[in-house]
């Protein structure tokens, strides 16, 4: 954790060290709330392989900071609260049960922006996840209702992936601006920890990771707007 707050930290400053001379009036500070679905690429449940991912609609929100180095790029940094996993169906003793992994994550999120002269923002970057909860729920009506399992060290402390984000930007007023955007991030760790990261029936080990696309809204206000 204190790696990925110092690499990000520092490549933050190391972009506005190197930009034009430093006024406040080119930091901006962040707002965000986001809508998306959320899936498990190879996802399992001990040696069981499963094999759907049901839509899994999420919502995260988190605040951060950006600097403009030029009138048409800024880099950002900020933390989200996000919530990743994913629901599964499948047929269990005679009848369907659904399964809702919920695993939520602290982001520490990096990103480099480009805003044209068009109106639209184009922006790529990577994340750090700090896993805070992890929770597995099952869904039945018939038999076990709706039972909530706290799972334990079911998945890894730590989860990095890439960002792309596009976006159109709107003028609020005079210091304040928002986007409208689409996002994904894809996760480039295996979540599982390493005591599920068991082989399947063909002996052959997938890695699980974190996938997530949906929409964004931004707002970002001016520190200092003169």
């Amino acid at each position: 954790m204190r790696k990925s707050l110092f690499a990000i930290t520092f490549i933050f400053l190391g972009f506005i060290s190197i930009a034009q001379p430093f006024r406040w009036n080119d930091v901006s500070i962040i707002m965000q709330g986001s809508a998306y679905n959320s899936m498990l690429r190879n996802p399992q449940h001990f040696n069981e392989v499963i094999d759907v991912n049901q839509i899994t609609p999420r919502f995260s929100g988190g605040l951060g900071l950006m600097y403009s180095f030029s009138d048409d790029w800024g880099i950002s940094t900020g933390v989200d609260y996000q919530r990743r996993g994913a629901r599964f169906s499948q047929f269990l003793r005679g009848n369907d049960v659904t399964r809702d992994y919920k695993i939520d994550y602290l982001d520490i999120n990096l990103m480099l922006r480009r805003f044209t002269t068009k109106g639209f923002m184009i922006g790529v970057g990577g994340y750090a996840g700090i896993l805070v909860r992890e929770e597995l729920r099952f869904k039945h009506d018939v038999v076990w209702g709706s039972t909530t399992v706290m799972n334990g060290n079911r998945y890894n402390d730590l989860d990095y992936g890439v960002q792309l984000e596009l976006g159109y930007l709107l003028d609020l007023d005079y210091r304040t601006k928002a986007t409208v955007s689409l996002f994904a991030q894809y996760g480039l760790t295996d979540v599982n920890a390493p005591r599920f990261q068991v082989n399947n029936f063909d002996d052959v080990y997938n890695p699980a990771q974190n996938f997530i696309a949906g929409i964004r809204f931004t707002v970002y206000v001016i520190t200092q707007p003169y």
